[in-house]
């Protein structure tokens, strides 16, 4: 039983410092999506991301046209290579922003880039 409790604590708190090890490593970039008009085209980039290695987290949303991506900061990902995807994926883009996930804040963006 007294070896037991530590064991539990342990891997409760494992989970906790690794979640906390990977957002401050993060960073992210936004924009806004000028020509993307299809729920259909907004799953197709999500997933065309997600699948590309660094990349934690894809979100392409059709209302808004605002795009959020947040990857790995040792994965040697940039804008280049974010601007070089869309393209290859039909999508128009402006008013980009790139930052530390967690340091820099995540705007709101509108289609005026204000």
């Amino acid at each position: 039983m007294n070896i037991l409790y530590p064991t539990i604590l342990l891997l409760l708190s494992l989970p906790v410092k690794d979640l906390s090890a990977q957002t401050s490593e993060s960073k992210f970039v936004q924009f806004m999506m000028t020509n993307v008009d299809s729920r259909e085209k907004v799953l197709e980039i999500d997933e065309f991301m997600r699948s590309q290695q660094g990349v934690e987290i894809s979100r392409a949303d059709l209302v808004s046209k605002k795009y959020l991506c947040i990857y790995e900061s040792t994965s040697g990902l940039d804008r280049v290579r974010f601007e070089t995807w869309m393209e290859d994926l039909g999508v128009e883009i402006k008013c980009f922003r790139e930052g530390k996930f967690g340091t820099d804040k995540v705007i709101d963006q509108k289609m005026d880039c204000e």
